[in-house]
């Protein structure tokens, strides 16, 4: 376990989302979670029936981003997973079963607001089902972090595979608005905060900064990608909006910043409940 510093700890304390990163059979997928800290550990809770709960197990090293304005934190880290609606799986040992406990009330107290927003998109009908699926506690431990501000990467915990070749110049991020990048590589998947330009039909641009991407050991040319852009209006599940698109991306760098563009294949957007994929035929 890599123990976080008070930088990572004051941008966990500030940021509302974790953006997931995991490995399908279809390449990187990314989500968006409400998240608490429990000393080092960040703890989120999914439906037990979702394709997130059914891939943790077997994805080993995950990655996860959270940004607060133009400072972010993203981790590489292993994963656990509890049953919230069974008590064995709570306390199969004394200290894991206090640890989820003591997750259970961090993560209802910060996420109050979210949490009676969803009851009341629950009772307003504004959901698919008026009954609330069993969901699953998912502790997420860090094995290797580290916070940016913009392009300029300011701490580093646990072990990264590659070194930095920071630039004399660290710009901000150029783009129309912030994004979250899942990108495919011989570890699994690193999520990388970016900003993405207005995507045309099939071609996503996004940048992203080089040193997250160096220190990950990110080489340039193409992989399996995907890219999310959401918007958190207000609290609970009926305000929130955004989409992820996938496909292949190729990777350049250029000083600070990491370009890449990404052939879009499938896009999945969601607007309150609604939720749509299509696929996009090459053009």
């Amino acid at each position: 376990m890599a123990a976080l510093d008070p930088t990572a700890r004051s941008i966990l304390a500030e940021g509302r989302q974790l953006h997931l990163g995991l490995l399908t059979s279809r390449g990187p997928h990314i989500t968006p979670e409400l998240y608490a800290t429990v000393h080092n550990d960040l703890w989120f809770a999914t439906a037990a029936d979702t394709l997130k709960s059914r891939l943790l197990p077997r994805n080993g090293t995950v990655s996860g981003l959270v940004r607060a304005g133009s400072r972010s934190f993203v981790l590489r880290g292993e994963t656990r997973l509890y049953d919230a609606a069974n008590a064995r799986s709570l306390l199969g040992s004394a200290g894991e079963g206090l640890r989820a406990l003591q997750a259970i009330g961090a993560f209802t107290v910060r996420n109050a607001a979210d949490l009676g927003g969803f009851a009341r998109d629950l009772v307003a009908g504004r959901l698919p089902s008026r009954r609330p699926q069993r969901r699953i506690l998912v502790r997420l431990r860090p094995l290797a972090w580290a916070t940016l501000d913009g392009t300029a990467l300011n701490t580093v915990g646990g072990e990264w595979p590659a070194r930095v070749e920071a630039p004399d110049l660290q710009p901000g991020l150029p783009g129309a608005r912030d994004a979250a990048i899942a990108w495919q590589h011989e570890d699994g998947v690193i999520v990388l905060p970016g900003r993405l330009e207005s995507p045309a039909a099939h071609v996503a641009v996004v940048h992203a900064p080089a040193v997250l991407g160096q220190l990950a050991g990110v080489e340039a040319g193409e992989a399996a990608a995907a890219v999310v852009s959401d918007d958190y209006r207000a609290p609970g599940p009926a305000a929130k909006s955004g989409s992820m698109l996938r496909g292949r991306g190729a990777l350049s760098y250029d000083g600070a910043v990491a370009h890449i563009e990404l052939v879009v294949e499938r896009e999945t957007s969601w607007d309150g409940a609604a939720t749509r994929t299509e696929e996009r035929p090459a053009s």
